[in-house]
């Protein structure tokens, strides 16, 4: 199966069906100084800037084992190529979880995850990769193998790999095996809705919500007129604070709050998902939590084939646009669309926000950045990819910065 890297196809593709083949197989690409990267259930394939250079994919989809499994530590190391849906089957067994979020976890690896630091609504609670990985296995581009963190049998002095392989997009290296920290299963999950005919409620909502304590499993906001207050652990204390959210916050916000059937609950969850999964252009818009995320997210163009969706306590808005969307104007180039965009979004931020593309059609390959401008951290990644990679052989370009 031939798979495609942000719009560019390779010469090959490769499936290792061990960590020793995957090693030998980087260290054979090395040794002809030919331009890899790496696939898992391509989810995030899309995601980036086009590489520089390509001449093999390497799948690691065959690497799906479960090393080790320690329940009564809430531990597990997996090789890389597992789905968060086969981890989910085996967790769920000892009653525990992995909380990280995919817009399709029957397909979404868990290398591909870590890599691409992929994350959603239950972010608030749980965090990211960073927060829940405590240990990992690489390949380094040079096709050396290489431990970091928990169960470390040899360590890489000077970093801690685990958290700098999250969001490496690959260009470090290969992840083989992860090692996670597991929460268990949640005994009640409930929701409910609030809706608003104007911004400033919102705002509102979320101060009471900190004021109050109370501990959401997520807070997701739809179509900047909809949100979704999501509690999850103890029936008991779950119990409490539904009755808090409904009798107490939105009586105080002057706003109406329903609780939500298990049907409507994964409906809405099924649109949070669709807006990170389809459409030719996805983005997410990026501000500190301070911000208010309606009013960073307000200047992206509305589409019909999604609504967009905003974590408004982390900073976060997801958005999916047609193409019809970035059609026409003076310019015909899909750049003067995204640079009208970015610009926008900076101007009615001040400057604090930013805007990330996770696809685009292959038109706007090469012509449209994916990152925007670089961050100040630029020359430390430069550096980094440079002590990892000096021959910038592994998945080129597509990162950061053109790295």
């Amino acid at each position: 199966m031939t798979v495609t890297i942000a719009g560019v196809t390779p010469r090959d593709t490769v499936t290792p069906r061990s960590i020793p083949e995957l090693a030998e197989i980087v260290r054979e690409l090395h040794g002809e100084r030919k331009p890899f990267a790496f696939a898992g259930g391509g989810t995030h394939l899309e995601l980036g800037n086009a590489p520089s250079a390509l001449d093999t994919v390497i799948r690691t989809t065959v690497l799906d084992e479960v090393i080790d499994y320690t329940p009564e530590d809430q531990t597990i190391t997996v090789q890389a190529g597992i789905t968060l849906a086969e981890l989910d089957e085996v967790l769920a067994e000892h009653g525990q979880m992995l909380p990280l979020d995919a817009a399709d976890r029957r397909q979404a690896t868990v290398g591909g995850v870590v890599a691409a630091n992929a994350y959603g609504r239950r972010r608030l609670r749980y965090g990211t990769a960073k927060d829940l990985i405590i240990g990992v296995e690489i390949v380094r581009p040079d096709g050396v193998r290489a431990r970091g963190g928990g169960k470390v049998i040899k360590n890489v002095a000077g970093f801690d790999l685990p958290k700098l392989m999250v969001g490496s997009l690959g260009t470090l290296g290969a992840i083989a095996s992860v090692t996670f920290r597991l929460y268990p299963l949640p005994q009640a999950t409930r929701a409910a809705v609030l809706h608003f005919e104007r911004e400033a409620p919102i705002a509102d909502v979320l101060r009471e919500l900190t004021a109050r304590r109370l501990e959401p499993e997520s807070v997701a906001l739809y179509n900047y007129d909809a949100l979704v207050v999501t509690f999850a652990g103890t029936r008991a204390g779950v119990g409490a604070q539904m009755r808090t959210l409904l009798d107490d916050i939105a009586r105080a916000c002057s706003v109406d709050a329903v609780e939500l059937s298990d049907l409507e609950r994964e409906a809405y969850e099924q649109r949070e998902r669709a807006v990170r999964r389809d459409g030719p252009w996805r983005l997410h818009v990026i501000a500190p939590p301070s911000e208010r995320v309606a009013t960073a997210a307000s200047v992206v163009p509305a589409s019909p084939l999604a609504v967009p969706v905003a974590y408004p306590t982390i900073g976060v808005s997801f958005h999916s646009i047609s193409d019809a969307t970035f059609a026409g104007g003076p310019d015909a180039s899909p750049d003067w669309h995204v640079r009208g965009l970015r610009d926008s979004v900076a101007s009615t931020t001040r400057g604090r926000a930013h805007v990330v593309f996770d696809a685009m059609p292959a038109a706007a390959r090469g012509i449209v950045d994916a990152w925007g401008p670089p961050p100040p951290s630029l020359p430390l990644m430069r550096a980094l990819k440079d002590n990892f990679d000096p021959h910038r052989l592994c998945n080129p370009g597509r990162f950061v910065g053109g790295l």
